[in-house]
């Protein structure tokens, strides 16, 4: 089954995000957002007793510009600086100055790109394969006030979809996000607060005809979330803070539809000039409106819906350097553990790992991004009997070129398969795109 899916400042408040390069914003998710059950997806050996909610999309196994969007990390030293309180050293991020706050109160960004593309495999078929080339298209606008240098409200804006030219069903793919923010920084103080509301809108089509059902469908979601956040400067290099989600999700098949919340703390440290260490825990629950229990084989239970609880940790290294072709280096490495409230059939440990590296050199620049995830379930089997299995890979590589002040051009790769022994959870799939970028 398929993914569900995925800056620069250029001076002060201008919001350069790159299109395509994206992150998900966590919830953080994001990523990256809809969080169902397809994560912990069904799979039964016989395609008699297989339905369309036991194949509704997840965080972890659909691919789309989901994690294309800002990470709150990024979009938090974008808005404050860096870490340290006395002096910016980032290069990517010069910090703001009250004669610049004060010069306007509101601060207005948006950017937009247009392109081209093809991919092999656009609905995540596992076994029927139907290329089509496609347009593509993104838009981003943030709108930035802070009058008062103690408070900061921003209202960002983000929207990325696909038009398939040669599939005749379901020829839309796409996400719209809306975020707004308000922030309290008192002056001379370690601490700040504030809280987060956000709604994100998802539609994807997939492939099921062969996993036994004669059709293919559309999964679509509305998510909506409260997130109050506090945050404790430690000391002028490190940063401590925390967040709490609270959110809905809403499905066109109901039995999806879900309430979840989410804690996670942060330690955010600059060890030196051009690194930064940044290391999370987190704690997620999921519960379900209509989907039933399993037991360890898979066989819905005749009590009580379904809910899962997902505990984790992650640390990511950041490396600036001054060197064109290190420009930007990154590694991250996550691990969790997801469990569920009936017979295990869920339960799974996750371990994975991401590599990016950034080039720029003149007017070019090369993005590259590698990504690796291993899956290990406690009970589920298949049909063999065998625990069952399952591995992810994906590329994704981004050249730009600068055209102008405003304009500049990309070309894109992106690849991404899954390895299982389960042949129904096996596939891979390309997208290449050529497009224009325009950003004021």
């Amino acid at each position: 089954m398929p993914k569900l899916v995925g800056q620069e400042t250029e001076k002060i408040f201008k919001y350069s995000s790159n299109l395509g390069n994206l992150k998900v914003l966590s919830p953080k998710s994001s990523k990256h957002y809809p969080e169902t059950v397809n994560e912990n997806k069904t799979h039964t050996p016989k395609a008699e007793n297989l339905k369309s909610s036991d194949f509704a999309p997840s965080k972890e196994k659909v691919k789309t510009e989901k994690e294309e969007l800002i990470t709150d990390e990024e979009l938090e030293l974008l808005l404050f600086g860096s870490i340290e309180e006395d002096e910016s050293e980032n290069k990517e991020v010069e910090k703001k100055t009250p004669e610049t706050i004060t010069a306007s109160k509101w601060i207005p960004s948006v950017s937009a790109a247009f392109g081209f593309g093809f991919s092999d495999n656009p609905m995540y078929g596992p076994y029927i394969r139907d290329p089509s080339s496609y347009i593509e298209f993104e838009t981003e606008s943030f709108l930035l006030r802070q009058a008062d240098p103690q408070f900061l409200s921003y209202l960002y804006f983000y929207g990325a979809g696909k038009r398939f030219l040669e599939i005749e069903k379901h020829k839309l793919s796409g996400i719209l996000l809306l975020q707004g923010e308000h922030t309290y920084k008192p002056e001379n103080s370690p601490v700040s607060g504030g809280f987060k509301l956000r709604h994100t809108y998802y539609d994807q089509a997939f492939d099921f005809s062969d996993l036994g059902l004669p059709f293919s469908m559309q999964v679509q979601s509305n998510k909506s979330e409260i997130i109050p956040h506090f945050g404790y400067q430690l000391n002028s290099k490190t940063k401590l803070s925390a967040e709490t989600a609270f959110g809905v999700d809403q499905y066109d098949n109901p039995s999806e539809n879900n309430s979840g919340q989410k804690f996670q703390v942060n330690l955010a440290s600059k060890q030196s000039k051009y690194t930064t260490l940044l290391a999370k825990i987190f704690h997620h629950t999921i519960r379900y409106v209509e989907r039933k229990k399993k037991d360890k084989d898979g066989t819905n239970l005749s009590f009580g819906n379904l809910q899962t609880k997902k505990t984790g940790f992650s640390g990511t290294w950041k490396r600036y350097s001054e060197n064109p072709w290190l420009d930007t280096l990154g590694a991250e490495l996550k691990y969790s553990e997801l469990f569920d409230n009936a017979g295990a059939y869920y339960d799974y440990s996750k371990i994975s790992a991401k590599l990016s590296h950034e080039i720029k050199k003149d007017k070019w620049k090369v993005n590259t991004e590698l990504n690796w995830a291993n899956y290990t379930y406690d009970v589920r089997s298949v049909s063999n009997g065998s625990l069952f299995e399952r591995e992810s890979y994906g590329i994704d590589l981004q050249l730009t070129r600068k055209i102008s002040s405003d304009w500049e051009t990309y070309l894109k790769w992106s690849y991404e398969e899954d390895q299982s022994n389960a042949r129904d959870y096996e596939y891979y799939t390309n997208f290449w795109a050529l497009g224009v970028k325009w950003e004021k």
